[in-house]
């Protein structure tokens, strides 16, 4: 199974370089503009993980020009669009919908993948390489069990097309990926290609579903502290939705945008959640033995619900050793 790491999540042309040194030559992104950033940093074997946006289609032939392109379609239009604008030649997948019901084409609209098929033969510019897919769903329940079963559907209704068109397409591919299945799925048999994200930082989201270990989790947000009361038990950070992004979970039946590490131990500590965000502000309870220990101006720790959106709302990363990585920030 090849790997096709999905750097949405970190963006970071130095942390690509992480890749680059355990051989890994192909990656996976989310946008035109990211494909654009990696492309100039050395990454020749991209894929669009998105149904196309024609409304880039200049650079979407600019890219397909210098690096080996892959993008992701699932509608005749859109097919139709890229047979006349195409300049240089791209592999296509057919990205499918499995359960998830995000984009792609539902998993038993064979007749609807049969008049896509038809389109991309037509066109010497474009080469059918296999079918996509993504089961997101699994962040929407807890339990591995369920992980793996919505996994385990997932692929086999993959394999049922890779079966049925096998015969006159022998080179094609399936491709799947998610972090969640990545850790709680038991047999990857038959998936061709395998497109984690997440998994370079995790999160809390992940911590929650049992994903990850507290120690695993990569990514943490440091904030001033901006505001102290005592009297209410909470203080407030200069880290709000534009920072963390609203992302939340429910979690001690209470919506969480994020907790606390302590600076101590550096562990999550639990009892120290991010219970409200507005534009700026992130508003923390804690214990008032804890308060008396803060000061305007101290940085705090945040554990994220969701890196890929804190991630993506910020220019660079902080390593605790002082070095500073840029990564790419759409403008």
């Amino acid at each position: 199974m090849d790997f096709r790491p999905h750097f949405k999540t970190h963006q970071s042309a130095a942390i690509g370089q992480w890749f680059i040194a355990q051989g890994i030559k192909k990656c996976c992104v989310s946008s035109v503009g990211m494909a654009s950033y990696f492309a100039s940093n050395h990454w020749k074997d991209i894929t669009i993980a998105i149904p196309v946006n024609i409304l880039e289609i200049a650079e979407i032939n600019t890219l397909a020009k210098n690096i080996q392109l892959s993008l992701t379609v699932d509608s005749l239009e859109t097919c139709v669009f890229l047979s006349s604008h195409l300049q240089f030649s791209v592999d296509l997948y057919i990205e499918i919908d499995t359960s998830y019901s995000r984009s792609g084409v539902a998993y038993h609209h064979t007749q609807q993948i049969n008049e896509i098929l038809e389109l991309i033969n037509q066109s010497p510019l474009m080469h059918f390489i296999g079918f996509l897919s993504h089961s997101g769903n699994t962040y929407d329940v807890d339990q591995a069990e369920e992980i793996a079963k919505i996994f385990e559907l997932s692929k086999e209704r993959m394999l049922t097309l890779k079966n049925k068109y096998s015969t006159q397409y022998p080179q094609l591919i399936i491709s799947m990926g998610d972090t969640p299945s990545a850790s709680f799925a038991q047999n990857f048999e038959g998936v061709d290609e395998w497109r984690p994200g997440n998994f370079v930082f995790y999160d809390l989201m992940q911590l929650q579903k049992g994903v990850c270990q507290n120690q695993e989790i990569a990514l943490k947000l440091s904030c001033p502290v901006i505001g102290i009361y005592p009297e209410r038990g909470e203080f407030v950070i200069y880290g709000g939705a534009v920072h963390l992004s609203k992302e939340s979970i429910e979690y001690k039946n209470q919506k969480v945008f994020g907790l606390l590490v302590t600076h101590n131990n550096r562990e999550l500590d639990h009892g120290f959640p991010v219970h409200r965000l507005s534009q700026e502000h992130g508003i923390i309870t804690a214990a008032k033995s804890f308060l008396k220990t803060l000061k305007i101006g101290d940085l705090v720790e945040i554990v994220p619900v969701h890196s890929c959106l804190t991630a993506d709302l910020h220019s660079h990363y902080l390593c605790e050793d002082g070095v500073v990585l840029e990564k790419w920030k759409e403008c």
